[in-house]
């Protein structure tokens, strides 16, 4: 090995080595010293190829390949240490290092190989652009994120890219000032074909090897095919922000669990009693906000305009019971409701797939059930919230056109359905205050914006005051047709308006959520002793991940799988501001100043 590739693998091999040792912590030195010899063949591979052929070390495709492989040796790990590093004790990223060398090393032996072999040159280079592209556009992706949101990719960003339909992925770009939007697919076509003609540079170049190093620069290239990519000990699967990937994905399978494990649920669930105390068939109904919050609903605060006149109006009477300490337990949808639907929540060890959900409890107490939603499938039929919805006795999405806004109203037409002769238990799950705000409400319900105008906490507002129109319709046609005895209203969770959407806790005021139930006379009249629970328990505080059990407590039923305690419609409910958590137990509701 000459001088020019001697110098070349000494340098990658120090840089790599010593990139790692500074931005790793908690590092033993046993794992320094396994990584001072683990990055030699690493490094000796990455300038292999260039060796074996004689090729310069400033070959164009060759310092594509470098760059490709450098932003994998430096961005996970520099993003992670940026994030974490005053806040972890011991972390660090060999294998980023190791797949960063490697994959230069495979990337340049296929194209030398390419072109040497001279066949099909240009469509096979093409086909290692595309390659090369989508390997580059990973921590691409982490820059971008990085630069928007602080922080680096974390299991919860990936969660809400899963759970986010077509819908909110065009709305969310449609935001976007219009020169990103020209400017994103601008650069990224530019991006690749800056690639393919980097590799495509000198085609004509003959690349000469020896027999022997042939048959070296094979060896090398089949072993770093299987050693990346094999998919149970290859590299790739084991850096950082893949490992992450998958470990969103076997949370995902796990969930999956939920479908499969039903019919033992159902086994050992008993509910008493089995069938509603109601003078004739009834309903029941919970209805599921989104991104609702209440610090800008005037029938919560002393918010300057009045948002929610319905609600303001109701309140005042018996039958309307407000809770304004309510909180989310997760500022995103997806975690909020997995336990708000089910059994698990932040005080308990209790797995998705084995809860039963208000959905198995409203069955057991007599109800027929139904789920109706205006969300879509929350982007993926894998999620917690669709597989309970599923096991509905009527589960229904409403057919969102993707250029289109559906209006939560669309709801009623749904709710005409239900057959008023037997005891309903029903889930509306809205859209409700989800941004893109302005494509929540007609326009001519725009009264703190103009229409059509995108002006984000006027749109907000008016979106809030489309809600409270909406629970009001919900509320009136139920009463009128489904004899209905209870209706509960909560939030997901909050948003800040004016603020981006981040896969991040942003702050209290992202989980400040609105909640109140409605009774009619006959459920106050039939269940006393649980409306005075309810009342002295209204200005306690609360996180919807006990949602399950207040539904257990608005059904007035004793059950195997029903905690009193947890429930805010028991006189035991022993929650305090004191106990209580959000952000999955990460953070104290008490420390919320407010």
């Amino acid at each position: 090995m000459n001088n020019t590739y001697l110098l070349m693998f000494i340098t990658l091999y120090l840089v790599s080595y010593f990139y790692y040792i500074k931005i790793s912590k908690g590092l033993g030195h046993k794992a320094e010293y396994l990584q001072l010899r683990r990055f030699f063949p690493c490094a000796l591979l990455a300038v292999l190829p260039m060796y074996l052929t004689q090729t310069p070390l400033t070959y164009i495709p060759y310092i594509i390949s470098l760059i490709t492989g450098t932003l994998w040796v430096t961005i996970y790990p520099l993003l992670y240490y940026l994030t974490y590093h005053k806040a972890s004790s011991d972390f660090g990223f060999h294998l980023d290092v190791v797949f960063g060398l490697y994959i230069t090393s495979w990337l340049i032996s296929l194209k030398l190989l390419v072109q040497y072999l001279n066949i099909a040159v240009i469509p096979l280079l093409f086909i290692i652009s595309c390659m090369e592209f989508i390997i580059v556009l990973i921590p691409i992706t982490q820059i971008l994120y990085y630069s928007v949101y602080k922080s680096c990719v974390n299991d919860s960003s990936i969660m809400l890219m899963r759970e986010t339909d077509h819908n909110e992925t065009i709305e969310f770009y449609k935001s976007l000032p219009i020169t990103i939007q020209v400017l994103i697919p601008i650069i990224l076509i530019s991006a690749f074909a800056a690639i393919n003609a980097g590799n495509q540079f000198l085609v004509q170049t003959f690349i000469h090897i020896a027999d022997y190093n042939f048959y070296i620069l094979i060896a090398a290239t089949l072993f770093l095919t299987f050693y990346l990519w094999n998919t149970k000990k290859g590299v790739f699967i084991r850096t950082g922000i893949i490992e992450l990937l998958l470990d969103v994905n076997k949370y995902i399978k796990e969930t999956n669990l939920y479908t499969a494990n039903l019919s033992e649920r159902l086994k050992t669930l008993q509910v008493n009693p089995t069938t509603p105390n109601f003078d004739k068939p009834s309903t029941i109904i919970m209805v599921i906000g989104e991104s609702e919050s209440r610090d800008y609903m005037s029938a919560f605060t002393n918010y300057q305009y009045d948002t929610t006149p319905w609600l303001n109006k109701m309140k005042k009477t018996k039958n309307f019971i407000l809770f304004p300490n309510s909180y989310a337990c997760k500022d995103q949808t997806v975690p909020a409701l997995e336990r708000a639907l089910t059994e698990v929540n932040q005080y308990n060890n209790k797995k998705f797939f084995e809860s039963c959900s208000i959905i198995d409890i409203a069955k057991k107490a007599g109800y027929k059930t139904y789920w109706f939603s205006n969300q879509g499938h929350i982007g993926s039929a894998e999620t917690a919230i669709t597989l309970v919805a599923n096991t509905a006795d009527k589960a229904e999405w409403t057919k969102q056109n993707l250029n289109k806004p559906q209006y939560d109203e669309t709801l009623l037409d749904y709710l005409k359905t239900v057959n008023p002769s037997e005891n309903n238990f029903i889930v509306l799950h809205l859209m409700g205050n989800h941004f893109n705000f302005i494509n929540r409400y007609p326009q001519n319900f725009a009264k703190f914006s103009k229409p059509n105008k995108y002006d984000l906490i006027p749109n907000y507002l008016d979106s809030i005051t489309y809600t409270d129109y909406v629970l009001q319709q919900i509320t009136d046609f139920a009463k009128t047709t489904l004899n209905l005895q209870a209706l509960l209203y909560f939030s997901d969770h909050a948003t800040i308006p004016d603020k981006r959407r981040s896969p991040n806790f942003a702050g209290f005021a992202t989980v400040r959520i609105p909640m109140f139930l409605y009774l009619s006379d006959e459920y106050i009249d039939k269940n006393k002793q649980v409306v005075k629970n309810i009342n002295d328990n209204s200005t306690k505080y609360f996180t919807n991940d006990l949602i399950y059990e207040f539904i257990c407590g608005i059904l007035n039923i004793k059950s195997n799988h029903y905690d009193e305690t947890n429930s805010i419609a028991s006189e035991k409910y022993k929650y305090t501001k004191e106990m209580l958590k959000t952000n999955l137990g990460e953070l104290w509701i008490k420390d919320d100043n407010i």
